[in-house]
């Protein structure tokens, strides 16, 4: 398994990756996610680094078997807020069949070595909370509940 930067040519192999990722994503939250596609122009644009994205591919045998997407940001203009930059670790996702291989991990490493390297403080991610191996897999690699979101539905 090699972690690489993604390219145009990667598109295809991503979008597949994504249906799985917004299925999974609906499975745990029908009332709020549901299966999609994603934007092709978002792709592009996260592939040519456009607004402080980069995106990391996982590949066994010249095949695409997972990615991470991160994004430079800074804090919030408030007097409230410590002024950081932060790696904000959009997505990321493994094929189901490759799962429970150090891909995952693999990506997160990479995700925090481009922190480091855009001067980042931390590295910040979102999980659904019925998502548990998820929560699980970023427990391990050294990530705390800093913020919880909550819902009531009407």
């Amino acid at each position: 398994m090699q972690i690489r930067d993604a390219i145009g040519s990667d598109i295809s192999e991503i979008e597949s990756l994504y249906k799985v990722l917004f299925e999974n994503m609906a499975d745990y939250e029908p009332y709020y996610m549901q299966p999609a596609k994603q934007d092709t122009l978002f792709l592009e644009n996260v592939i040519a680094g456009k607004d402080n994205f980069s995106m990391f591919i996982a590949e066994i045998d010249q095949k695409a078997v997972g990615f991470v997407i991160v994004q430079l940001q800074v804090s919030p203009p408030y007097n409230c807020f410590v002024p950081l930059k932060v790696a904000y670790l959009m997505d990321i996702v493994v094929d189901k069949r490759q799962r429970g291989r150090g891909i995952g991990k693999a990506l997160i490493d990479r995700a925090k070595v481009w922190a480091k390297d855009k001067g980042a403080d931390y590295v910040e991610l979102s999980v659904l909370g019925k998502n548990k191996s998820a929560a699980d897999l970023y427990r391990r690699e050294g990530f705390s509940v800093y913020n919880v979101s909550m819902r009531y539905k009407v």
